[in-house]
């Protein structure tokens, strides 16, 4: 039985999108698309729960490290994932029935990634993440000069073998991030059609 099936049988009707992957690997920008195509659903962004700066982001002096799980209040995301799912179920809102959730780290944390009916992960080569974060000027926190090669790059990798490890993996679809925008939000879009037309 798909996603999909499994959600309609346990009478949910607001689909949760979860769309994640490495940095500059196009999430928000397929948000945003979505955010155009489906104006009345709602949208939560992991960029919103980081904790604020604090000695225990530091991997090592000088150099913080916000691609990690304890940068980010994932409780409080996860709090707001649900809340934001129960209002709609409980008081039938006047939103469409599609939540989605983006962040680069919510399948590494399972109370979360668990409420993903739909899983999808952006990847990207080395040398083409490399340049488009060096091209990146919207960080709140501009980039030290080795944090992609000494954090970012690095956590990556790691949180990229984590998440394979765990029991819901195969239910993630990975999407090429070096493909036209487009073509991965049709992916996405035709999946969560699929859905909105059957309810």
């Amino acid at each position: 039985m798909n996603s999909l099936q499994n959600l309609r049988q346990v009478g949910r009707r607001m689909l949760t999108v979860g769309i994640s992957g490495v940095t500059c690997g196009g999430k928000s920008s397929i948000a945003s698309l979505l955010k155009s195509t489906f104006p009345r659903a709602k949208f939560i962004c992991q960029d919103d729960f980081y904790f604020p700066p604090d000695e225990s982001l530091s991997k090592e002096p000088g150099l913080p490290n916000w691609d990690s799980l304890e940068s980010i209040d994932m409780v409080s995301m996860t709090r707001k994932v649900k809340e934001t799912i129960d209002a709609y179920s409980n008081e039938k809102l006047p939103t469409e029935n599609l939540l989605v959730i983006d962040g680069f780290l919510i399948f590494n944390y399972p109370p979360l990634a668990e409420l993903c009916d739909l899983k999808y992960f952006l990847t990207l080569p080395f040398e083409e993440c490399l340049a488009r974060r060096q091209r990146r000027t919207s960080y709140n926190i501009p980039d030290q000069p080795t944090y992609f090669t000494e954090v970012a790059w690095p956590m990556y990798l790691v949180h990229l073998k984590e998440m394979r490890q765990e029991g819901f993996a195969d239910q993630i679809q990975y999407l090429d991030g070096t493909i036209d925008i487009q073509e991965n939000f049709k992916r996405i879009l035709k999946d969560v059609q699929a859905y909105l037309d059957d309810v």
